[in-house]
């Protein structure tokens, strides 16, 4: 049964009672940790189940091109990590504070606020690199080892904490360390720290695996201290449960040290993903076109004025602010979908298609690029062809909901009503609505009368989401 953030989580023994500034956040009742012997395929289905419990309640970044830059990164640095089973599960939240977090079973997820925070890419990556230590040394299942030999309620205290500071509501999670029994807050605190040290040694050394530089966590360690500072008594959400002391800033110091000195390159892709950032969280697009004018020189803060000015309706000036950075790297995803963007909003839907598909030759099933593209066939009312895109891109990322959403869409104006169910039932199940997903395939099930094998496979579709229901219900989401 789930429970609103404002009610007490009895067996959490936290008092929460803050609501969340949109929809109040809903939280799973997830029992004690008396049966706490946690195998990693327990982990990946409690990972999975959490995910869709907090995809059903806190906004997604809907942009392809940031997600798609933050799976390359998480995938480069997985690769060098100890992280054993690398099905993993990314989500950027769309908040503009600071918080990353690596939930059991693989769920990575971080506020696309981060990329304001992090000055370059290296810092960026330390605080992945630390998310993903945790993972690696599977401090969820230890945790809940020794809350059992402590009878304290890990799991849903871990499960809570991540879920209410993911939300944005910081001082919630504060006050439920708070508010915790002394003896359990003593002691999962001293835990806590022991991960913390543990995942700071590792993801610097990951770091440095991976090409990216050591010397980035102490630096990003200070950078979050300095935004403490400025913010006064409120910190970021990330340290609420990283808190950031001097002398964690001088240990990470000191083991970066160990590593040989060299020069470390700095991915320019990282600059256009943060000037795009930049110009999503601006009170205005004016606002953020006056901070990105003071330095053209620089390509990214060309590339901002560019989104700036396209978000503020110049599509003419845009054009011709981006125009030397396409001239000049046309194979460029970002600068070619500026343009591609550009070119569709001023009514040449034809060059925009030429475009991205040019591009598509060189990046064959990009997501961004097929998005795109997907986007300019629904308003070119070429439907057919925009379903068959997503429905190739659904092939390519069937853990995505906002594929899926998007298909739905496609089939709607394609005029396969029974598609558009089947489609809205998997975005729905991905979104840890179980009865809504079930209710469309039954929808679906009705038009598909007479036709045996679609029939077959709605009804294992359906049988098989009730079969999952039950098991979101033993997990403790149901």
């Amino acid at each position: 049964m789930f429970k609103k953030i404002c009610t007490t989580l009895s067996a959490c023994t936290l008092a929460l009672s803050v609501t969340t500034t949109a929809n109040e956040l809903l939280l799973p009742d997830l029992g004690d940790s008396s049966s706490a012997v946690v195998s990693p395929s327990h982990e990946h289905k409690l990972g999975r189940a959490f995910l869709a419990s907090l995809r059903g309640q806190l906004p997604m970044l809907k942009d392809a091109e940031v997600q798609d830059y933050v799976e390359e990164l998480i995938f480069k640095l997985i690769n060098t990590s100890e992280v054993k089973d690398h099905r993993l599960e990314i989500v950027v939240i769309d908040s503009p504070k600071l918080n990353a977090f690596a939930a059991p079973g693989g769920i990575i997820g971080i506020n696309a606020g981060l990329f304001l925070f992090a000055e370059n890419e290296h810092q960026f990556a330390s605080v992945i690199a630390h998310e993903l230590a945790h993972l690696s040394q599977r401090h969820y299942a230890r945790g809940v080892e020794n809350a059992e030999r402590n009878k304290l309620p890990y799991l849903a205290a871990t499960l809570a904490s991540i879920a209410v500071l993911a939300a944005g509501g910081g001082d919630a999670g504060f006050a439920a360390l708070a508010t915790t029994q002394a003896g359990m807050r003593s002691q999962m605190l001293s835990f806590s720290r022991q991960n913390e040290r543990e995942a700071d040694n590792i993801g610097i050394q990951n770091l440095y695996r991976a090409g990216m530089n050591p010397q980035a966590m102490p630096a990003m360690f200070e950078q979050m201290n300095r935004a403490t500072r400025f913010l006064g008594q409120k910190p970021p959400e990330f340290l609420l449960t990283h808190p950031v002391t001097q002398n964690r800033i001088a240990d990470s110091k000191s083991r970066a040290a160990q590593f040989p000195a060299q020069k470390y390159t700095y991915n320019p892709r990282y600059e256009l993903i943060k000037a795009k950032i930049k110009v999503h969280y601006a009170s205005s697009p004016q606002t953020a076109a006056k901070q990105f004018k003071a330095n053209t020189k620089h390509s990214a803060a060309r590339y901002g004025l560019a989104l700036a000015l396209t978000a503020s309706s110049q599509p003419k000036e845009a054009l011709s602010t981006l125009k030397p950075l396409y001239e000049k790297s046309p194979d460029n995803i970002q600068f070619a979908l500026a343009q591609a963007r550009l070119e569709k909003a001023m009514g040449n839907i034809s060059q925009s298609n030429k475009t991205i598909t040019s591009l598509l030759d060189i990046y064959p099933n990009n997501h961004a690029l097929m998005l795109q593209l997907a986007d300019n066939q629904m308003a070119g009312k070429q439907y057919a062809a925009a379903e068959q895109t997503l429905r190739r891109l659904s092939r390519n990322r069937a853990t995505d909901p906002y594929v899926w959403y998007l298909l739905a869409e496609a089939r709607g104006l394609n005029k396969n009503i029974l598609g558009v169910h089947e489609a809205r039932a998997e975005y729905y199940r991905l979104n840890g609505n179980v009865d809504k997903a079930i209710e469309h395939l039954e929808y679906a099930l009705k038009l598909a009368k007479g036709k045996f094998a679609i029939t077959a496979k709605l009804n294992k579709q359906i049988e098989d989401l009730r079969a999952y229901k039950k098991e979101l219900k033993d997990l403790g989401f149901g």
